[in-house]
């Protein structure tokens, strides 16, 4: 798969509309109708529509309610700021290992799928998947941005070793960028680092203010508590 590199070509490909997602086939369960319902895998108005879903179940998660003990997965944290109360971050686990095709077991995700969608209400319909799909998307990138924080800035992370360091787009027409030429349905890797780490253009990530505010309570937590823990001076 041919590597696109650099801001300039970065920025060109993600704000190009002929550079698409490669799409995800519809499914009536599981985690291939997860994919099938969510923002993440589809084009056009479908985007639009479940992008906006997305952005609202974010939009109705206050900063404030994110600042919690550091000790807490992020997940978790989202999910109670959703109004969840129930133990979720396993099955999100189960269902963020093969999220994207082929990447994981498809069984344990169809499961862990379904456990999610009972917990939401029941229903497979779009904005179940948009509250699953943020839980998602949210989990290892999240958990990996709070750990590698702890010892370096958060922009340093970001601009040296990004959770989420490449996304995927297809070619509609044939074309050069950054100097690589792509052929028409040619899937290209992007590379995502710096001020692109949540990516750019129309499919940019909606959650970067809440990952940050996640973020920036566990830095705080582990600095209060290594104070509590340090002892007081002699005077």
């Amino acid at each position: 798969m041919q590597q696109i590199r650099g801001r300039d070509a970065a920025l060109a490909v993600l704000h190009d509309p002929l550079f698409v997602v490669p799409p995800a086939p519809p499914a009536p369960t599981g985690v291939a109708w997860l994919r099938a319902t969510v923002g993440r895998f589809c084009n056009g108005p479908a985007h639009e529509r479940r992008r906006a879903l997305s952005i609202a179940v974010l939009s109705a998660i206050p900063l404030d309610a994110l600042r919690t003990s550091a000790s807490v997965h992020p997940v978790q944290v989202l999910a109670q700021a959703m109004g969840i109360d129930e133990h979720v971050v396993e099955f999100v686990r189960d269902v963020a290992q093969a999220y994207q095709p082929g990447t994981g077991d498809d069984a344990r995700a169809d499961a862990a799928v379904g456990r999610l969608v009972a917990i939401f209400g029941g229903g497979y319909d779009e904005q179940t998947a948009a509250r699953i799909g943020v839980l998602v998307q949210a989990c290892e990138p999240t958990a990996a941005l709070i750990d590698r924080a702890r010892q370096r800035p958060v922009e340093d992370v970001l601009r040296d070793d990004p959770p989420v360091p490449a996304t995927r787009r297809c070619a509609l027409e044939p074309t050069t960028v950054g100097g690589v030429s792509v052929r028409a349905g040619e899937v290209v890797q992007v590379q995502l680092a710096g001020e692109l780490a949540f990516g750019a253009g129309p499919r940019r990530c909606p959650g970067r203010e809440h990952a940050l505010a996640l973020v920036a309570t566990s830095r705080f937590e582990e600095v209060r508590h290594e104070g509590l823990r340090r002892p007081a001076p002699h005077r």
